[in-house]
């Protein structure tokens, strides 16, 4: 019998906590709530002895790592137990959604309502966050009747958690996937993204309602949690407690994993999860091929639609398919490369353009008829001897256009493009892709900090070097633009960060890093368009030199801002 020790369940923020946090959001404010942003997990119990025992636990009730779920397809007999166990334990979660709904803007967008149908258990919704896909497959000649729960596979490295724009999302340290439904929207980018379209949406309820529900969000998604705080205290998930037959088996990823190969290698079975999205916490057990189990689902599909009637084995929404997936995240530690890469290359264009410079300058000097160049050097004089062309008007332009991409894919990144009709103009349909605009973002950001990097070496580049270009200051909006270019630089990279696998900075700490990052990106867009109609939207303005002999406070007048 395994012990179990207390631990602190996770931490859950309330919708006042949320509201207040949407205040006063920022990132120091983040920092604190880390403390203890890991909720602890705890040993499983080895369910019918087909994994081994759960190790790595010490006297604190923490664990040495996530966990895992093996299932044996092979010893489901489809009772139900677990669904059964899975609605009572969870029915207090279960939504209680206010009617009537609030109308939403457009009109097309369609309310999705599942309060009066709750006792559906043949697929998966916001009640029913278990189910058993039922399917007679043919294989070797024989009829293999199969019964096989279905759930959220909690990805290693979860889409869904990844690209969340809210942070409602996350993936736990015990390696569970899981939606807080205090402050998720339901904008349904959870679903999309996930390659199995696990979650499901209940209108009505959750924290839109006290935002802008004719305009925003939809209500709240729910799946499977593996029953996080019952782990975190040291349990195992109810639905494998409640199971007769031991299909199910919990413990430490490693463990688990290794003991699922052990036994697809004894039985001549087949595994999957292992690689499917790059990786799962669940895996299943098989004694026939997963491709044959998928042909038969679609079969069933087909005579669904001919009208055989709907099974349990027919796929759709809310019924799961068993075809191999790619890992969706699979170029996030390329693209992060790309982004360290990029601020390197542009400091290395600078300094190259500096170095041939100053050679050009050696040169003029070393020649006989060199003109004399003034001590000044923004006088027009010293700028038309030795200033190379000023490259800033493609570097202006090149900065709008990285700004606007960043701007168009950082907002597609919310689920607003399919609601507002945008991608149904044509040419825009990319807009509600989302790992395109994920990969444009990228792009753009790459650009742009090479930009950046490339302006610096400009700007910094000290009195002796500044010949080399047009001399500039910055203006006083341009200070507090760069300010949050350089705080959206920060919070950009902590996210690129936790999208590349095994790296978490935990729940909290994601939460209020995803808020920050909106709000920056939101406050520098005001801030750019007040300055712009204030005339002012210059970044840069020009150095004047005051004439020698100049008087002392005629030198310490203020100078007039610059016109745009």
């Amino acid at each position: 019998m395994t012990s179990r020790s207390r631990a602190i369940s996770p931490r859950r923020l309330s919708r006042r906590g949320f509201l207040k946090g949407l205040a006063g959001t920022g990132l120091a404010g983040s920092v604190p709530l880390a403390t203890g942003m890991f909720p602890s997990t705890a040993e499983g119990a080895g369910a019918g002895g087909s994994a081994p025992a759960p190790s790595g636990r010490d006297g604190s009730g923490s664990a040495s790592g996530p966990f895992a779920t093996l299932i044996d397809i092979s010893a489901c007999v489809g009772c139900g137990a677990c669904v059964q166990a899975c609605r009572e334990r969870n029915a207090a979660r279960h939504p209680e959604p206010k009617k009537p709904f609030p109308p939403m803007f457009p009109a097309s967008v369609k309310a999705e309502d599942w309060s009066a149908r709750r006792d559906v258990d043949d697929r998966l919704t916001p009640y029913n966050w278990l189910y058993i896909q039922s399917v007679t497959v043919e294989y070797g000649g024989q009829s293999v009747d199969l019964n096989i729960p279905r759930r959220c596979l909690h990805c290693d490295n979860p889409p869904c958690a990844n690209l969340c724009p809210w942070g409602a999302a996350r993936r736990e340290a015990s390696g569970t996937v899981s939606i807080d439904a205090d402050i998720c929207l339901g904008g349904a980018k959870c679903r999309t993204v996930c390659p199995w379209h696990i979650p499901q949406r209940q209108t009505g309820v959750g924290l839109y309602l006290d935002l802008l529900p004719r305009y925003a969000g939809n209500g709240v998604m729910y799946k499977c949690d593996r029953c996080a705080d019952v782990v975190a205290r040291g349990g195992t998930p109810t639905c494998i407690e409640a199971c007769p037959n031991a299909v199910q088996s919990f413990g430490p990823r490693d463990a688990v994993i290794a003991e699922a190969r052990r036994l697809a290698a004894e039985r001549g079975g087949y595994l999957y999860g292992l690689d499917e999205n790059g990786g799962a916490s669940t895996v299943y057990l098989s004694p026939v091929p997963f491709p044959a189990i998928q042909a038969a689902l679609e079969a069933a599909t087909t005579a669904a639609a001919n009208g055989a009637g709907q099974t349990p084995a027919a796929l759709g929404p809310g019924r799961p398919h068993f075809r191999a997936v790619d890992d969706s995240m699979r170029n996030e530690t390329m693209l992060a490369a790309a982004l360290v890469t990029a601020p390197l290359a542009g400091t290395g264009a600078a300094l190259l353009r500096v170095a041939r410079g100053l050679g050009d300058m050696a040169r003029a000097d070393a020649r006989p008829d060199a003109p004399n160049v003034p001590d000044e050097p923004d006088s027009p004089d010293a700028r038309a001897a030795i200033s190379p062309a000023r490259p800033l008007p493609m570097a202006r332009w090149l900065w709008i256009a990285c700004a606007s991409v960043l701007g168009v894919t950082g907002m597609a990144q919310m689920p607003i493009a399919a609601r507002y009709g945008i991608s149904s103009v044509p040419g825009l349909a990319w807009t509600a892709d989302f790992y395109f605009t994920h990969l444009m973002h990228y792009a753009a950001a790459a650009v742009l900090l090479a930009l950046s990097a490339w302006l610096a070496v400009r700007t910094f580049a000290g009195p002796r070097l500044s010949r080399l270009f047009a001399a500039h200051r910055l203006t006083g909006g341009g200070a507090v633009r760069l300010w949050l270019v350089a705080a959206l630089v920060v919070t950009g990279a902590m996210r690129v960060a936790k999208n590349l696998p095994g790296f978490d900075w935990g729940p909290i700490l994601t939460m209020y890093l995803d808020w920050t990052h909106l709000g920056l990106a939101g406050l520098l867009g005001l801030v750019s368009l007040a300055l712009a109609l204030a005339g002012r939207s210059a970044w840069t303005a020009p150095r004047h030199t005051p004439p020698k002999g100049a008087d002392h406070a005629r030198h310490h007048l203020p100078e007039h801002p610059p016109r745009a």
